[in-house]
This record gives structure tokens, sequence and C-alpha cells, in this order.
């Protein structure tokens, strides 16, 4: 998975909805800027969050250890977004979308490597004076599409974000998990 993505379905509808009460019976803090969320509204998981079967579940599919920190909902309103950025510290980061209503915009985005190194013939290429031809470089942008309940998963060197929300709102929960000893 370095460098890419998945996208799964790794939690049943009735964990997506357990997911959704846990979310709605959290208190919320919004957040004009939080490291790389912009106008969001965040809701922590508690260590007993962290014991249920949702989690559990994403346990399961990290195939780690430990998750590091507990992690969060992430309720994205009109005018949010992610800056692109990557999860550096962590093994495996599972994003799951519970939730999107009259959503637009508001795509999960990533950056991928270019992995064409040679051109075809008949293909023209004007470079700069550098030469530089963007091979091996995280430049090829993806907009990923994932449905209600499905999971995006992704090691801690892909650059990713989520575009700015134009209207009605998305909900996420985002967990991120390692393979060395810990809670």
């Amino acid at each position: 998975m370095e460098g890419g993505y998945t996208k799964e379905s790794i939690l049943s509808a009735e964990e997506v909805q357990e997911a959704l009460d846990v979310y709605h019976q959290t208190p919320m803090e919004k957040y004009w800027q939080f490291y790389n969320l912009f106008k969001v509204e965040r809701r922590d998981i508690t260590a007993d969050t962290s014991k249920m079967g949702f989690m559990k579940t994403l346990h399961k599919r990290a195939r780690t250890r430990s998750q590091q920190g507990t992690g969060y909902f992430l309720r994205y309103p009109p005018g949010s977004f992610t800056k692109i950025h990557s999860d550096n510290g962590s093994n495996i980061t599972i994003v799951t979308l519970l939730e999107s209503k009259d959503l637009v915009g508001g795509y999960s985005i990533t950056q991928g490597v270019y992995g064409e190194s040679s051109r075809p013939a008949d293909w023209h290429a004007i470079r700069d004076d550098t030469g530089y031809d963007g091979y091996g470089d995280q430049i090829v942008t993806d907009v990923v599409d994932i449905n209600d309940g499905e999971s995006l998963c992704y090691g801690p060197h892909l650059l990713h974000g989520v575009s700015k929300v134009y209207r009605g709102h998305r909900i996420v929960l985002v967990t991120w998990w390692n393979n060395e000893t810990g809670n």
C-alpha cells in the first residue's frame, strides 16, 4: 500500500450506525483550523469508544498491534476542507465516510506517484531548463469516489486531503494504527 490507497467496505451497516450513534452522543468542538483541517467540527473518540464493535472491526482490518491515539469524528460543513498532507507517524490510516447529505464538493483527493518513465515516440515532451519530467514525484491528483459506509486505507506517505465543501456535509471517522505496542 506504500504510496497508494485502497477503498473498502470494512464496517457493516450496523457498525456504521453504531459509529453514527456514538458521533451524535459525543461533545463537539468547532475548529477554524486544526493543523491540516479547516472549518471542521471535531468529536474525539474516548478510550471506551475504542472498545466498541466498529472500532474492533477497524483494528482487525488494520492488522496492527495498536491504535495510535484514539481517533476522531469530523463533520465537514460548507466552507470546510483539508489541505494536502501525509500522515507520517502511523503505519495505516483508515478514514470511513459515515454520512454525506446533499454534498457538493468535499471529495477525497490523493496525490500519487507519476510512474511513466518513458513516453511513446509519437508524443512530444516540452520541459523547463532543468529537464524535469515528474517521474517518481507525487503529482498525480486522484478524486476518490467514496460512498457512505466505505473506508479509505492508506500508508503514511500518501499525500491526501478533502476538497472544499460547497453545500451539504460529510461525516467521517478517522483512525490511525501502528505496529508498536501500546493501548
